[in-house]
């Protein structure tokens, strides 16, 4: 039985639905997964076969995939979160209209559909997009955010070695190899995930100060998964988040990447499911 229709673009030439990729299930049940990528990373590739294997989980059959985009190379930190704030409230406060805008006709949902459980799982600098933007939502006070959980994998919320993000897509650009230096790499993303940075201390503070007395259970990430082998990201524990698992083996890029030979990144998330 076919769970979900075919992996499709968001209807829009506007960001940022023109970057997310979307899986709705063929029998809904108000519930979705929504992955954001990190630093340079791509809606699809950053999660590998999270898109094949998910749909095939008998937990996430009814379930909404989603697989965010955004430029996580060039964009301010603060105005990725603001689009992606954007983009939740529109799933949330407008659900019906927001999903049949983007299926067929045969598929149309009720007007009554709207989702009572998003699962929000991010990557490095995902994870700190996604905490800029449900603080910033906090401070509006929606009151759909009780309907969230956060799942992070190798998060970047205390900070990331410069060096080592620049390096690992200086490959992938053809500009960086031509001139040969880390160091005329320009990306506004670069001071901004620096340990001690303006934008993570404020981040940090902040969280602790909206999760005082055990308010805004949001906040704080359901699971947090980190890497063996990782030199990318700082691994410490960000404000009151549980203890990290570590995935035996893992680097900073493939601790989020399941395959059929390597389930354990999809045996994790789907405990959270």
């Amino acid at each position: 039985m076919q769970t979900h229709l075919s992996l499709r673009s968001l209807t829009g030439n506007e960001k940022p639905d023109k970057d997310v990729q979307a899986l709705f299930a063929t029998r809904p049940g108000g519930k979705a997964i929504l992955f954001i990528h990190g630093f340079s990373g791509d809606p699809i590739k950053t999660w590998s076969d999270f898109h094949v294997l998910l749909p095939a989980a008998q937990n996430c059959r009814d379930r909404d995939l989603y697989f965010y985009g955004y430029d996580g190379l060039r964009a301010n930190m603060n105005s990725s979160a603001a689009l992606f704030r954007d983009f939740l409230d529109r799933l949330f406060q407008q659900s019906a209209e927001f999903v049949n805008h983007n299926l067929p006709e045969d598929a149309q949902r009720p007007n009554t559909f709207q989702y009572d459980d998003v699962l929000l799982v991010a990557h490095s600098l995902g994870a700190v997009i996604v905490r800029r933007a449900l603080l910033d939502l906090t401070r509006l006070d929606r009151s759909w955010l009780a309907k969230t959980r956060l799942v992070l994998f190798a998060p970047a919320h205390k900070g990331a070695s410069i060096a080592d993000l620049a390096l690992e897509v200086a490959s992938s650009f053809r500009f960086l190899r031509f001139f040969g230096a880390v160091a005329r790499f320009e990306s506004p993303l670069i001071d901004q995930l620096k340990p001690g940075s303006p934008q993570l201390i404020s981040l940090l503070k902040e969280t602790e100060l909206a999760s005082q007395n055990g308010a805004n259970l949001h906040l704080r990430a359901h699971q947090v998964i980190i890497a063996e082998y990782e030199r990318i990201v700082e691994n410490e524990t960000f404000g009151s988040d549980p203890p990290p698992v570590t995935i035996p083996n893992t680097e900073h890029t493939t601790v989020c990447k399941p395959r059929t030979d390597f389930l354990r990144p999809f045996q994790i998330l789907e405990k959270s499911l």
